[in-house]
Protein backbone atom coordinates (compact mmCIF):
# COMPACT_ATOMS: atom_id res chain seq x y z
CA UNK A 1 0.00 0.00 0.00
CA UNK A 2 2.93 2.43 0.99
CA UNK A 3 4.90 1.97 -2.20
CA UNK A 4 1.29 1.94 -4.45
CA UNK A 5 0.09 5.08 -2.85
CA UNK A 6 3.53 7.41 -2.75
CA UNK A 7 2.08 8.84 -6.97
CA UNK A 8 -1.27 10.52 -5.48
CA UNK A 9 -1.98 9.33 -9.32
CA UNK A 10 -2.34 6.07 -8.02
CA UNK A 11 -5.72 6.53 -7.30
CA UNK A 12 -7.74 7.09 -10.25
CA UNK A 13 -10.83 6.99 -8.81
CA UNK A 14 -12.59 8.47 -5.68
CA UNK A 15 -13.41 5.22 -4.97
CA UNK A 16 -10.28 3.60 -5.03
CA UNK A 17 -9.29 6.27 -2.18
CA UNK A 18 -12.85 4.84 -0.60
CA UNK A 19 -11.68 1.46 -1.00
CA UNK A 20 -8.42 2.05 0.88
CA UNK A 21 -9.84 4.13 3.55
CA UNK A 22 -12.50 1.34 4.33
CA UNK A 23 -9.93 -1.13 4.36
CA UNK A 24 -8.04 0.54 6.83
CA UNK A 25 -10.74 1.41 8.93
CA UNK A 26 -11.54 -2.67 9.33
CA UNK A 27 -7.90 -2.97 10.04
CA UNK A 28 -8.62 -0.24 12.93
CA UNK A 29 -11.39 -2.08 13.82
CA UNK A 30 -9.96 -5.34 14.81
CA UNK A 31 -6.32 -4.12 15.85
CA UNK A 32 -7.87 -3.41 19.29
CA UNK A 33 -8.55 -7.37 20.01
CA UNK A 34 -4.92 -8.22 18.56
CA UNK A 35 -3.75 -6.14 21.11
CA UNK A 36 -5.59 -7.20 24.05
CA UNK A 37 -4.52 -10.45 23.05
CA UNK A 38 -0.97 -9.26 23.58
CA UNK A 39 -2.14 -8.47 26.94
CA UNK A 40 -3.30 -12.20 27.95
CA UNK A 41 -0.57 -13.52 26.65
CA UNK A 42 1.92 -11.38 28.62
CA UNK A 43 0.10 -12.01 31.48
CA UNK A 44 -0.45 -15.24 31.22
CA UNK A 45 3.31 -15.75 30.86
CA UNK A 46 4.03 -13.69 33.93
CA UNK A 47 1.52 -15.72 35.68
CA UNK A 48 3.27 -18.83 34.41
CA UNK A 49 7.11 -17.20 36.00
CA UNK A 50 7.82 -17.82 32.23
CA UNK A 51 9.68 -14.35 31.84
CA UNK A 52 13.34 -13.81 32.35
CA UNK A 53 14.85 -10.18 31.55
CA UNK A 54 18.03 -10.00 29.41
CA UNK A 55 19.04 -6.40 30.10
CA UNK A 56 20.82 -7.42 33.60
CA UNK A 57 22.82 -9.52 34.37
CA UNK A 58 21.46 -13.38 35.96
CA UNK A 59 20.55 -13.79 38.88
CA UNK A 60 20.28 -9.72 39.72
CA UNK A 61 16.26 -9.48 38.68
CA UNK A 62 13.70 -9.69 41.20
CA UNK A 63 9.91 -10.79 41.01
CA UNK A 64 9.32 -7.00 41.17
CA UNK A 65 11.70 -6.12 38.01
CA UNK A 66 9.75 -8.27 36.01
CA UNK A 67 6.68 -7.15 37.76
CA UNK A 68 7.58 -3.35 36.70
CA UNK A 69 8.51 -4.36 33.05
CA UNK A 70 4.98 -6.28 32.43
CA UNK A 71 2.84 -3.51 33.68
CA UNK A 72 4.65 -1.37 31.50
CA UNK A 73 4.34 -3.60 28.48
CA UNK A 74 0.45 -3.92 29.68
CA UNK A 75 0.16 -0.36 29.97
CA UNK A 76 2.05 0.47 26.43
CA UNK A 77 -0.62 -1.50 25.27
CA UNK A 78 -3.82 0.08 27.36
CA UNK A 79 -2.37 3.05 25.36
CA UNK A 80 -2.02 1.60 21.79
CA UNK A 81 -5.78 0.41 21.93
CA UNK A 82 -6.85 3.92 23.10
CA UNK A 83 -4.55 5.31 20.12
CA UNK A 84 -6.13 2.95 17.98
CA UNK A 85 -9.89 3.44 19.19
CA UNK A 86 -9.46 7.25 18.07
CA UNK A 87 -7.63 6.24 15.05
CA UNK A 88 -10.84 4.05 13.75
CA UNK A 89 -13.02 6.92 14.98
CA UNK A 90 -11.39 9.35 12.90
CA UNK A 91 -11.16 7.20 9.42
CA UNK A 92 -14.75 6.76 10.37
CA UNK A 93 -15.24 10.32 10.09
CA UNK A 94 -13.95 10.11 6.64
CA UNK A 95 -14.89 6.97 5.24
CA UNK A 96 -18.97 8.02 5.38
CA UNK A 97 -18.20 11.27 3.26
CA UNK A 98 -16.36 9.11 0.85
CA UNK A 99 -18.88 6.76 0.33
CA UNK A 100 -20.73 9.31 -1.46
CA UNK A 101 -17.49 9.99 -3.80
CA UNK A 102 -17.99 9.10 -7.40
CA UNK A 103 -15.97 10.03 -10.32
CA UNK A 104 -17.28 11.91 -13.68
CA UNK A 105 -19.42 9.85 -15.86
CA UNK A 106 -17.02 8.95 -19.18
CA UNK A 107 -19.68 10.42 -21.00
CA UNK A 108 -19.91 13.84 -19.48
CA UNK A 109 -16.79 14.60 -20.33
CA UNK A 110 -17.86 14.43 -23.99
CA UNK A 111 -20.18 16.75 -23.03
CA UNK A 112 -23.22 14.77 -23.27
Amino acid sequence: MNHRSLDPKAFTHPGDVSDTANSIAALLQYLPQALEQLQAGITALYEQNAIRLDDRPEGTVSEKDIADQVLAVISGLKDAREDVARAHESIRRATSPLSHMGGHWEDAEDGE
